[in-house]
């Protein structure tokens, strides 16, 4: 499923979870940072049910069995604290947005658990006076915040569709600027899928101007629009989903007109059809680390089929030679052969075997293994081991030597055009690493990437200069007012900027936690870290940082004079690298263990130690799906040590 949730989307799950009314809490799970299980005890069939969230994205019941970690995060334990055994007692879509809240009752009151499902959406635990005791993600916008203790306030009212009348209607189109379909979807609030659906169904190009549409036409169009949201009203629902190329690609409430052409499957419900779609993250990071694996495994064939191939040249030459060999010792070994021979005839054997074993010609002799071992002279003077079948003659003998040499001959002729297959495979294979790679390149690049950075636990931006120059940018161009600056103290470390904003350029406060992860990040990316296991680090406001030095002193490309108070940290010299997503972009982000742990389930920590940088670099671009000059732009400043792994082991 590649489109979000839709208003419409939600409408239908809030309304299929209606028969949750009544039931209880009974045990609530954070699985990861973005990730939240609910168990509850349905009153009315009297299971246990699920509702799975994924923030800002995904929404459904469901009864299949998840892995729970065995230490509650304090998001999870603040919830239990407050919502376990509580009865639910409403279940809303707030007005016609991609909001969902969920009213528990308790004996001190009402508590509310909301769902905003919508790009950087959030979780947020309400009390019964409606502030806010906890949400997932500090979030802050011109007129909203998100924190605890705030009152909290909704997003501004979209349009609903159900409550616009006629004159409303041809109002909002006349006066879009857009096509039928953005107008349709954006305009009148229906989404982009639906906006297309209800085109399909008044028989009309969706690229449609709006200025060429009159206005009897027009009416035509909220006719039929009211007819679609009839369906909706009466809770017609026939959830299918639409399968392309034997695979399910998208769910719908309703079958769409416009998917005319694909296959439909029915499903019982909505709200628990979309768990189908909970893996298919998952399931495109597998399919990577397949790929990697098969590009291993066809470079450990390929070194195989090299050494087989020189194994099979030097049995061709060797086997020509002891064909040439056992001419040019001819006469011996016709008389060894003989002897053999008259041996083998008699009863009698010990002695005649001894005899034959002390020849000068014989290395082994065992007639009971069917083994002879000669020495032979090749003509220049040197002895080798050649083995003969002593019931066989001589010509038989040199015989079978040639002729395996040849089936060494026509083998080799095979490995080598399974060695040149594999090579080709290798190629192919190559390419479509690097496609993958060029398309990852292509994702959105952020304007921060140019410097060091991470993302604090609580959001904010940091970014570090990388050398002088890059220091001397961070400071002159990105330091703004309600900014923090962070130094290691020591020289040799880079300028920090803590921004007080987060990846969607909200404003977001910075917080002491925040302030001594910047540290934290100072100090690592430091010379200290090939020389300290700590290292004192501090922070200032912008107005003490200053580029004009005391008179008669100077400052170098890159160094500032810091004036007033200091915030020193006593910080850890350690960081985390590991795999996060910023705005449905993975990316890997090396930074303080907090900061990534928060934001990955499978991360590396590390300290200074004695392996070099590009022999970790070179390990983690297979875990991360990264290339090995990615990984080590976000590695610290020297050799390290792997202290531990977490979501992975390496192989």
């Amino acid at each position: 499923m590649k489109r979000e949730l839709s208003s419409f989307d939600i409408y239908v799950i809030v309304s299929e979870l209606q028969d949750l009314k009544g039931s209880y809490i009974d045990k609530i799970y954070q699985l990861t940072r973005d990730e939240l299980l609910i168990k509850i005890n349905n009153r009315k069939t009297s299971q246990k049910e699920i509702i799975f969230v994924r923030n800002g994205e995904l929404l459904f019941r469901t009864q299949k069995k998840f892995d729970v970690p065995k230490n509650p995060s304090t998001f999870a334990m603040t919830l239990r604290k407050y919502l376990l055994n509580g009865r639910i007692s409403e279940i809303t879509q707030h007005e016609f947005d991609r909001i969902i809240k969920i009213k528990i009752a308790k004996k001190d009151g009402e508590y509310t658990i909301i769902f905003e499902l919508f790009a950087n959406g959030n979780i947020i635990l309400l009390d019964p006076d409606k502030k806010i005791i906890l949400p997932l993600i500090k979030q802050h916008w011109a007129h909203r915040t998100l924190k605890s203790h705030e009152i909290y306030v909704s997003p501004p009212s979209q349009i609903s569709p159900f409550t616009l009348d006629q004159e409303e209607f041809i109002d909002l189109l006349k006066n879009s600027k857009k096509d039928l379909v953005r107008t349709l979807a954006v305009s009148v609030n229906l989404g982009g899928a639906y906006a297309e659906e209800l085109c399909f169904r008044v028989d009309i190009d969706k690229n449609t101007k709006i200025q060429e549409l009159s206005d009897e036409f027009i009416k035509k169009i909220y006719v039929i629009l009211q007819k679609f949201l009839d369906i909706f009203k009466e809770k017609a629902f026939q959830p299918i989903y639409v399968k392309k190329d034997e695979k399910i690609v998208d769910i719908l409430p309703i079958p769409f007109q416009s998917y005319a052409e694909s296959e439909f499957v029915k499903t019982d419900s909505f709200s628990r059809g979309l768990q189908e779609f909970v893996d298919a993250r998952k399931r495109k990071k597998q399919e990577k680390s397949k790929h990697q694996k098969k590009i291993e495994k066809l470079q450990r064939q390929l070194l195989q089929q090299k050494e087989t191939i020189e194994d099979f040249k030097k049995k061709i030459v060797q086997k020509k030679i002891e064909g040439d060999i056992i001419y040019l010792n001819f006469q011996s070994c016709q008389e060894l052969l003989r002897d053999i021979t008259l041996l083998l005839q008699q009863k009698e054997k010990e002695e005649k075997i001894r005899q034959i074993s002390k020849k000068n010609i014989v290395k082994n002799f065992d007639p009971t293994s069917n083994e002879l071992i000669v020495l032979l002279q090749d003509g220049k003077g040197k002895t080798r081991e050649v083995k003969l079948d002593f019931r066989k003659t001589v010509p038989k003998n040199a015989e079978d030597a040639y002729h395996a040499s040849k089936k060494f001959q026509e083998k080799l002729k095979g490995a080598q055009e399974a060695l040149k297959n594999t090579k080709n495979e290798i190629k192919t294979v190559g390419e479509d690493i690097t496609k993958k790679e060029k398309e990852v390149k292509s994702e959105k690049q952020f304007w921060f990437e140019r410097f060091r950075w991470f993302i604090s636990t609580e959001g904010n931006i940091v970014i570090a200069g990388k050398d002088a120059k890059s220091n001397e940018q961070v400071v002159k161009k990105y330091l703004k007012e309600g900014d923090r600056y962070a130094h290691a103290d020591i020289h040799g470390a880079p300028s920090c900027i803590v921004k007080s904003m987060d990846t969607n350029d909200n404003k977001l406060l910075i917080s002491e936690k925040t302030l001594e992860e910047a540290c934290i990040f100072a100090a690592s990316y430091s010379k200290a870290w090939k020389q300290f296991g700590e290292a004192q680090a501090y922070w200032v406001l912008p107005e003490q940082v200053s580029k004009t030095p005391q008179s008669g002193e100077f400052l170098p490309k890159g160094a500032f004079v810091i004036r007033g108070k200091r915030n020193y940290y006593k910080c850890k010299i350690e960081v985390a690298v590991g795999e996060i997503e910023i705005n449905d972009t993975n990316k890997v982000m090396g930074g303080p263990l907090e900061s990534v742990k928060a934001r990955s389930d499978k991360y590396v920590i590390l300290k200074s130690g004695a392996t070099k940088k590009s022999v970790i670099a070179s390990k983690l671009s297979g875990v991360f799906n990264a290339s090995i000059p990615a990984i080590e732009r976000v590695l610290p400043p020297g050799d390290i040590n792997i202290v531990k792994t977490i979501g992975f082991e390496f192989k």
